[in-house]
């Protein structure tokens, strides 16, 4: 967007003037609600002025939403990013209406193809629905996190200030979020059991904490080790560092197994690329892990069967029981949820049963000998449990098929770019980018959090930045430039 004119510039503060000055009459007289509404006023202003920057403090407010679970209709909100996250794309689709001209290099980007291909089968998908007032609702809810933090954002990216300014954002509200649970937590001497609802009302349970703030660490160890690149001095890099620490500590005791496999995924890929081994070598050991495992199970299973270690409040204990499906409840669940979610893969294998009505239509695919003690069959407690099956069983094989290859194409724009030469920021930006990714697509063989904002928003945004990467700072194909978000 153009930048303001010297007199919309004056309006703007002569605005701004009455609007605090109102406020503070509003406070005085006891209407402690209404200084809400100049901030909404402000945020429209913005949005419509500067909608990079409305996007950008969007995505950073992030972690710290407060989710309402029932605003009417059934239906939930996370406030204040979900209204927000509306607007722009209200705002979005009327600049496209109005003749606003899309970057055809973007668009034409394998990512942005596949993620085109995506949404549209998720439209399929909910018109063939079991449930297509549920599928189009969910499929809708993916449509306005993908557009503005996928397709707007890596135009926006294409100053890599703007990515600096998301990253810096968003760990600042990690931050705050995790100090505010830490505290509560220590109150309660850190043990398992306070962990799995100490950071509401942020979060409703500790894996999707867990999962978020896990974004952060990635981008946090590039700037406290890498951050001479991007001109951070010494003491800056100290204070980093230090904040790394601390939102590693509250991964450790939000007792989460799927992110500390997951944070262990991502060394375990760092060590890849500091090898330097190539894309197709990914490739090769993924496939032979699943090999492995196809042909080992019933040894794998047995083995399995023979760990009694349950949940604990010391960490050894707490990881060993990760492997445990004979007495755990939480693995036989999940494993109940991933058998009923292959049968409805079967029984509906081209379109599935529609986005987001797995956890309404699994109970008659259960199996007595599976039950667990926390199973139930009013869908009420948790989903499908894995980013995968839910898409197998919710969009078909199509449907799983185009996530797995959206996954893929972006490992392999990341290898690209990680083995850059001569280009050191783009690099490193690229490899926090992708081992923060990695943290949640190791975590969603065992949780599926993807239609959240706490999840998809950042999810979405560090795709942006790999693609904002590839397409125009590979090679240098745009200047950068010496403004922020417009």
């Amino acid at each position: 967007m153009n930048a303001f004119s010297l007199r919309e510039n004056r309006l703007l503060l002569w605005l701004l003037a009455a609007l605090a000055l109102l406020s503070g009459i509003a406070v005085a007289g006891g209407w402690f609600w209404l200084p809400l509404l100049p901030v909404a006023l402000v945020l429209v202003v913005l949005a419509l002025y500067r909608p990079g920057a409305y996007l950008l403090l969007v995505a950073s407010i992030v972690p710290l939403s407060v989710g309402v679970n029932d605003i009417g209709a059934n239906l939930g909100l996370s406030l204040p990013t979900e209204p927000l996250i509306l607007l722009a794309c209200l705002i979005l689709a009327v600049k496209l209406f109005t003749g606003i001209k899309a970057d055809r290099q973007l668009l034409l980007h394998p990512i942005s193809l596949l993620m085109m291909a995506y949404l549209l089968w998720m439209f399929v998908t909910a018109a063939t629905s079991s449930m297509p007032l549920v599928s189009f609702k969910n499929a809708l809810a993916r449509t306005w996190f993908i557009l503005p933090f996928y397709f707007v954002f890596s135009h926006l990216f294409r100053n890599t200030r703007n990515i600096h300014v998301f990253l810096a954002g968003f760990t600042l509200s990690t931050l705050i979020l995790v100090l505010f649970t830490l505290s509560r937590h220590a109150a309660e001497g850190f043990v398992r059991s306070h962990s799995y609802s100490i950071m509401w009302p942020f979060f409703p349970d500790h894996g999707m904490y867990a999962a978020c703030i896990a974004f952060a660490v990635p981008p946090l160890a590039l700037y406290a080790f890498n951050g001479g690149w991007f001109g951070l001095k010494l003491p800056w890099r100290g204070i980093i560092f230090t904040v790394l620490l601390i939102i590693l500590f509250g991964v450790v005791v939000s007792y989460t197994r799927a992110t500390w496999l997951s944070l262990v995924a991502a060394f375990a890929m760092l060590l890849f690329f500091w090898m330097r081994l190539p894309f197709w070598s990914l490739l090769l050991a993924l496939f032979l892990f699943a090999g492995y495992g196809i042909a080992r199970q019933d040894r794998i299973l047995y083995e399995m069967e023979q760990n009694k270690q349950g949940s604990d409040d010391e960490i050894e204990g707490h990881v060993k029981s990760v492997s445990n499906i004979s007495t755990d409840p939480s693995n036989l669940e999940r494993i109940n949820r991933w058998k009923c979610a292959l049968r409805m893969a079967a029984a509906r294998p081209i379109t599935g049963f529609g986005p987001g009505t797995f956890v309404f239509q699994y109970a008659p695919f259960q199996v007595s000998s599976e039950l667990t003690i926390i199973s139930t069959h009013s869908g009420d407690l948790g989903d499908a449990h894995s980013e995968y099956f839910s898409h197998l069983s919710e969009t078909g094989i199509p449907g799983f098929i185009l996530y797995l290859l959206i996954l893929l194409v972006l490992s392999s724009v990341a290898f690209r770019l990680v083995y850059l030469k001569d280009q050191p920021q783009v690099r490193s930006l690229a490899l926090a980018a992708y081992l923060a990714l990695i943290t949640y697509m190791v975590h969603a063989f065992l949780n599926n959090y993807s239609g959240l904002d706490k999840i998809a928003v950042p999810f979405w945004a560090l795709c942006a930045v790999l693609v904002a990467l590839d397409v125009y700072h590979r090679k240098n194909t745009a200047p950068e430039s010496s403004k922020t978000a417009s």
